[in-house]
């Protein structure tokens, strides 16, 4: 692995705080035996930079169903009195189907909806399902999936949904619908979660070859062999070591392509978070 993406950098305010809340995090886990893994930007964080990628500004982590589940149990009482665990259940406070771990004290401002949201520093924790192999049930599978988001994006539109994003025309035709009748207002957040979850475990992770974070970014190009992730190795990360997929190679190639290279400066995905300027 080349050293050019190795050399270290100064961690921002909001990586700074990340990080705490990330050890913490690892801390639960082993003290309770849970899986998980450090997943997407941050996993190819983890491969090309040792840590943080340098423009990132997020944590991202992965647990199989079952862990998952025992997390949320448990996490609430054994996460330190300045930190908290934030699900869909929380209702319109809580804007994604993400769950998330936040610091309480609020010194960022998320800039990238319609809505300016004050927030203190997170890490996300997405859940591995198990997902369906190639054929007419994944295809049937995606169309309920797509089906689900759009609902969850639709009951947060004005927190979430960024409107600067170039999109395809059947998106802007949705986003175009919400804005004209309002519909996040007449959408129960909690609802379209449980239903969501119930549907998503309907691909149990034990019995599946193909798994996905079916919550990430790439949406059904989740997806892919369990065997890539395995049952986790250690990686650096920062200061500390954590768990990653088994087959990294495979893993970011299929996310990134040529994930060595960096991509140009205009192409770097932020989620547009600044340090509230009363506090700098």
């Amino acid at each position: 692995m080349s050293e050019n993406f190795q050399s270290e950098h100064k961690l921002s305010k909001l990586q700074e705080a990340e990080l705490i809340i990330f050890k913490e995090f690892i801390r639960i886990c082993e003290a309770n035996s849970l899986k998980y893994y450090i997943w997407g930007g941050s996993f190819l964080g983890a491969v090309r930079h040792k840590g943080f990628i340098p423009w990132d500004d997020d944590i991202d982590v992965a647990m199989p169903r079952k862990d998952f589940e025992k997390f949320i149990e448990i996490a609430s009482e054994q996460l330190p009195d300045d930190m908290y665990l934030s699900t869909y259940k929380r209702g319109a406070e809580h804007v994604t189907l993400v769950a998330q771990i936040f610091n309480k004290q609020k010194d960022f401002i998320l800039n990238n909806a319609t809505k300016k949201v004050r927030t203190g520093a997170w890490i996300d924790i997405l859940v591995i399902d198990g997902a369906p192999k190639p054929g007419i049930k994944k295809k049937i599978f995606g169309m309920r999936y797509m089906y689900f988001r759009m609902l969850n994006q639709f009951a947060h539109f004005d927190e979430i949904v960024n409107l600067n994003k170039k999109r395809p025309w059947y998106e802007k035709m949705a986003i175009k619908f919400a804005q004209i009748t309002k519909i996040e207002k007449r959408l129960n957040p909690i609802k379209i979660g449980d239903k969501f979850h119930k549907f998503l475990k309907s691909n149990d992770y034990d019995e599946n070859n193909f798994v996905a974070t079916f919550m990430g970014a790439a949406k059904m190009g989740e997806i892919i062999p369990k065997d890539f992730i395995g049952e986790g190795k250690q990686y650096k990360f920062e200061d500390i070591i954590v768990i990653g997929p088994d087959k990294y190679d495979e893993y970011l190639k299929h996310f990134y392509g040529d994930y060595m290279t960096p991509p140009p400066i205009d192409a770097r995905n932020r989620h547009n978070v600044t340090l509230d300027e009363e506090i700098k």
